[in-house]
Order: C-alpha cells, then structure tokens, then sequence
C-alpha cells in the first residue's frame, strides 16, 4: 500500500499537538562584562616601544584588556577579527596588512585614545601595499602599479573619491603629467621602429668586455626586422665609426663610443621604420617596401626633407631632435670623411620609391655620386639651420623637478627623499629582501648626490671589499668603468673613474686625469655601504651570476642578468621617485609637494642649480657635474633673474645690517 501524500506546509491543524519552545540555558559561570568603549587607563603612560607588537601588547595590558575584550570591541563596531588573530598581534608573530586588519587598527587607536598612525606607524613594513583594496575593471598588471599608491581605507570610501583616487594616481605618479609624458605614451602604443640586429651585434663585439644594453637575438617579430641587406649596410657603417682607429684606405672625422652607435642605430631605425610604415596606418608612414630601403637613399635631400616634416607632423613643431638629425645627414655625406661619400658602390641597390625617389634621381645620383652627395651635405647644414632657428622645447628636463629647483635650497629640499625612504624602512628582519631594495634605493639616491656623474657611469660601477686589492687604472680605462673601493691609507670609501669613461671626456673639466673622489662619513653613508655589501647585495643576487657592478637588480625566476641596463636604471630610479619622492595626499606618504616621476640624470640639474643659488658660478657648479661652465649654462643650471637679483641682494644688504 503506497504511503498516504505528505501534507503541504501551511497553517498547522486545530488538532496537532501543541508543543512548547525549549528555553535556552543561560550559560553557566561569569557573564561577559558590558563592552566599554574608551576604557580609562590604569596607570599614566611611562614609555613607548618603537615596536608594532610591544606597543599594542602594553596598550592593551594598561586599559585592562584581554584578547576576548578586544574581539568583541572590535565586533560591537563591525569588525570581525579572530581572537588568534589578536593574539599572534600581540606577540609579534603576525602583522595586520589587510583592508579589515588596517581598520581594526584604527578602531583600536581611537579607543585608547591614541593618535592617528600611532600603531600603525610602527608596523615593521609601514609602507607596504595593504591587501584587499581590489579595483574592478582593471588588470592584475595595473592593480600592481596602482596598490602602492592607494590609502588604506580606499574600499570604503564614496565612489567618487576612489575614482578621484584613481585618477590622480595613473596621471601624477603612473604616467607623469606632462605634455610630453602624453605624447610619449601615446607613441608608445604604435611602435613602427625596424630592428638591426647585425648593427647591435656589432656593438657588442666592439664593445664585448664592457656591460649595457645587449642585441636583441632571434626574438624579434619578423614583421620589425630590416632588410638583412641593408642591416649589414648599417653594421658596416657602425664599424667604420666606431672602430679605434681610421680602417686603411678612409677618412674619418670623429669616432663613435658605445651609447653614441646604439643611439644612432636606434635613430637609424625609427627614421627607415617611418618609411616602411603603411600610409594608411596609425603612424602614416610612407608605405615603402622594406625591401627597396638601402642606406644609400640617406644621400638624398627628399629622403630627410620628407623625415623631418612627417615628425613635425606627428608632434606639431620641430624639435632640437629634428637638428640633430640632420646634423646626422651632413656627417654622413660630408665630403672627404663621409661614409656616404667615400662609398659610391652603395647606390647600386638604390630603387625608385613612390612619392620619393624617381628613376631619374637615381640615375643622376649615379652618373655623379659625389655631386650627389655634396648636395644633400648643404641640403642638410642648410635646412638644419632652419630647423634650429624655429624648433621648440617639448621635453623640458626641469619641469618634472620644478619644485625641488625653485626652493632656497635644491639639495635640502632632494635629499627629503633620501629622509623618506629611512623613515619607511621595513624591518630586516622581517622582510630582508624588502629592507635590501630600500637600501638599495637609498644608496642611490645618496651616491647620485655626492658624485653627480651620468647614469651611465653611476650604474656601471665597480666595487672590491675591504682589505682587496683595487683594479688597476689601466684595468677600468679598458672597461670604461669606475670603482668604488676602500682606501686603507685615508680610511675612507672612494670612488675612482677613468676619464674614458666619461661621456665628455674631452671636457676641459678633466684635461686627460680621471675622477677620484673620497666619500664623506655623513649620515651613516659608510654603515650604509658596509651592510650593502654584507647583507643586502649577496640577498638581491640570489643565485644569478654576479657581474661586479654595486648595484644589482633583485633576482627573480624570470631575470638572467642581474646588471642594471640603461632603460632598466632609469625605470628602477623611476619607482624610486613615485614611492618615496612625490608626495600623495591620500597615503600621506613621499617626500615633495609637486614632484613628478623623472630618471637620474636630473640629480645633475639638482646639483648645479643648488650651487649657481649659493655662489652664482657657473664655474663652481661646473665642479659639481663634471662639466664645463658652458655646458653647465646651455644645458643644467636653472638660474633666474629673479635668483640672480636675490644673491646680489643678500651681499649687498650687508652693508645695511652692519650700519
């Protein structure tokens, strides 16, 4: 017999059996006291501990609470917090570094009447990017960059301010917001440049003992590569300008170093890139077929007439770039030294290119290659005066610095960012690998500052221990490198560089001698440089090959080489400055007001512009860079009117003082 149909659920029946509710037992023993909100302190306040753990262990233990206590405190405000969790707190097993963590900590501020940051001022990684500030509709890439630069109560403010949030970080400390950072990025996400790799090879043969920037390889997208044809073309060019001495049968005006021939290559492909770009594209270039470019279509005048007007196209005015470049232009085709003119055979793969070069060019560069080639030389001295006389500053070096420069006092106001990177030192202890990034990143900062020299020479130095021997001069004149090493006779840290290794060698500033300059003991500078090189190098090294540079980058599953390059200096730099440098008024964390990101090449600015505000000479802030009063007056110095006015001002109103 099948079981009767279950009832539906509804209004129980007239007849069910009335059941009565169970009573809850009240639990037995002592009931928990009332939560108090502020609690009185037991006794006055006798000392603080610089320590996150101690200081909330005795906070907690003066008002009379327990761990439970704290729980329910912490939960009559919405919190939720485990008691274990409160627990390893105060024993220092644990530190808060989430959204709800940061929270309780305020809330626990507040209740003993501290003030704000008190405790988590002392956390041993005050500046660590709190976990759980999630932002949607972005990448893990961005949230990356961004999670630094986020307050600790982002999730919960209004939407309108995290927006705000959002939108002062990615202009002011992501991008940098100058006109020039826009265009940059914008640049950036249509690259067009073709890729050399037989040239770079050949710099890096040239220049095979000798760190930097490496050659591509094999990885390139084929859609980038030159032509292999004209890739030997410019390798030989490079050979021929960068070799010791004049190769046997040519003439030569001037050599090029290692920066000069991977900079020239760079520009000889973003020039030959624009050419091959299709017209209808984003770059609009000039749609040529890459297999019809050859170095001798750079002997033209149209060639170069038709370059520089697309890039003042693309950016709207001509720059000193544009100068530059046709400077180029003139070298190669200069008669008697130029590459070009000596080398008539490199018009045999000249082809006519539509909307540039015709047959009839062709045929009238090849009856009279030299003749050819003596016009595009005044085409180019000609038309590089012009550009000259109307080109505009699109990059100005000092903008990104401009607070730092327009204070009494330029080096005071760099050195904040110096100050702010010990006052957010994690504890080494803790976080060693963190602790050997700051002091990695304070080092920089401070040897940037003592020695003023390029990045170049700044992010290739050398170093030997205490009690080594030093490298000889011979030794670091073939590298093209400094050193920085203990001087057991004056006891002291010194940095030794050759003069090769200079970028302006042949500046006045050195007449043929080599930089050497002992470091001062201020601040704990050779502490800082003792526990570098102890502790914090040899954990940033991890197991990558050691290359015998002081700065090293952190070793990661990813990264093979642990020597800085060029772009990567500039970018570790970079992140230095958005972190400690520019101040954010939502973390409360940076240095300087109106500071925005910039590499270390501005430091020189810093120096000279620092020294032309207290002596107004040029020749002393000379001393600073290693650079001539000229260069100094062109190039790095920001010396105004009204900072000229105000030195002359101060001399003479001592004669009103003393009166």
């Amino acid at each position: 017999m099948p079981p009767p149909p279950a009832r539906k659920r509804g209004r129980p029946r007239k007849d069910a059996p009335v059941v009565a509710p169970v009573a809850k037992a009240r639990r037995r023993g002592r009931q928990p006291a009332p939560v108090v909100r502020f609690p009185p302190a037991l006794w006055p306040e006798a000392r603080t501990f610089a320590d996150f753990h101690r200081e909330l262990d005795q906070q907690a233990r003066r008002h009379g609470d327990n761990n439970h206590v704290l729980q329910r405190a912490l939960a009559a405000v919405g919190i939720a917090v485990n008691v274990s969790t409160i627990r390893n707190w105060r024993s220092g097993i644990r530190h808060p570094r989430t959204v709800r963590s940061m929270q309780a900590i305020a809330v626990l501020e507040q209740r003993y009447r501290l003030p704000a940051g008190h405790l988590s001022g002392r956390l041993p990684h005050p500046a660590r990017a709190i976990a759980g500030n999630n932002v949607n509709g972005i990448s893990n890439a961005e949230h990356r960059r961004l999670a630094w630069h986020l307050p600790d109560d982002f999730t919960t403010r209004p939407p309108r301010e995290r927006e705000e949030i959002l939108r002062w970080v990615r202009e002011v400390i992501v991008r940098g917001s100058t006109a020039y950072r826009a265009y940059q990025a914008a640049a950036m996400k249509t690259p067009f440049a073709l890729r050399l790799p037989h040239a770079s090879a050949m710099v890096d043969a040239r220049w095979k003992d000798q760190g930097g920037r490496r050659s591509e390889g094999p990885r390139l997208d084929v859609a980038t590569m030159a032509d292999e044809e004209m890739d030997r073309e410019i390798a030989d060019l490079v050979g021929f300008k960068s070799s010791t001495l004049t190769p046997f049968g040519y003439q030569r005006s001037g050599a090029w170093g290692r920066e000069m021939a991977l900079q020239q290559i760079e520009h000889l492909g973003l020039m030959f890139g624009a050419l091959a770009a299709p017209a209808a594209g984003p770059v609009r270039g000039l749609g040529a077929d890459k297999g019809s470019l050859c170095l001798a279509l750079l002997a033209f005048p149209q060639t170069w007439g038709w370059y520089v007007d697309w890039r003042e196209r693309r950016r709207g005015f001509y720059t000193s770039w544009e100068s530059g470049a046709l400077s180029v232009a003139a070298a190669l085709t200069r008669p008697e030294t130029g590459w070009l003119w000596q080398n008539p055979g490199l018009a045999r793969r000249l082809q006519p290119i539509p909307g540039l070069l015709a047959r009839d060019d062709i045929d009238r560069a090849l009856a009279d290659w030299r003749a050819a080639c003596q016009a595009a030389h005044r085409y180019a001295v000609s038309r590089g005066k012009e550009v000259k006389r109307v080109a505009k500053v699109h990059r100005d070096p000092f903008e990104p610095i401009l607070p730092v420069l327009e204070a009494d006092s330029p080096l005071t106001e760099y050195k904040k960012i110096a100050d702010e990177i010990v006052r957010l030192m994690p504890r080494a202890d803790r976080y060693p690998v963190a602790a050997a990034e700051a002091t990695r990143a304070l080092l920089m900062i401070r040897l940037g500052l003592h020695l003023g020299v390029r990045q170049k020479n700044l992010r290739q130095l050398l170093w030997k221990p205490r009690g080594a021997m030093p490298s000889t001069a011979r030794h670091l004149s073939d590298l093209r490198r400094g050193e920085l090493r203990w001087n057991s006779r004056e006891g002291g840290w010194e940095v030794y560089i050759p003069v090769e290794a200079f970028k302006n060698a042949g500046s006045s500033y050195f007449r043929g001698q080599a930089f050497h300059l002992r470091l001062p003991d201020l601040h704990g500078l050779y502490d800082l440089i003792s526990g570098y090189l102890d502790r914090h190098r040899p954990l940033l090294l991890g197991t990558a090959a050691d290359p015998g540079t002081f700065f090293v980058k952190t070793a990661k599953r990813t990264s093979t080489d642990a020597e800085y390059g060029q772009t990567t200096f500039y970018e570790a730099w970079r992140l230095i400055i958005q972190r400690y440098g520019i101040h954010n008024p939502f973390t409360k964390r940076g240095a300087i007001v109106g500071l925005l990101p910039h590499g270390p090449h501005n430091v020189r600015d810093v120096l000279a512009t620092h020294i032309l505000k207290k002596t107004g000479s040029y020749e002393q802030a000379s001393y600073a860079i290693q650079d001539s009063p000229e260069t100094v007056q062109e190039h790095y110095g920001r010396f105004l009117p009204g900072d000229k006015a105000a030195l002359a001002a101060k001399v003479l109103n001592e004669v009103w003082e003393a009166a």
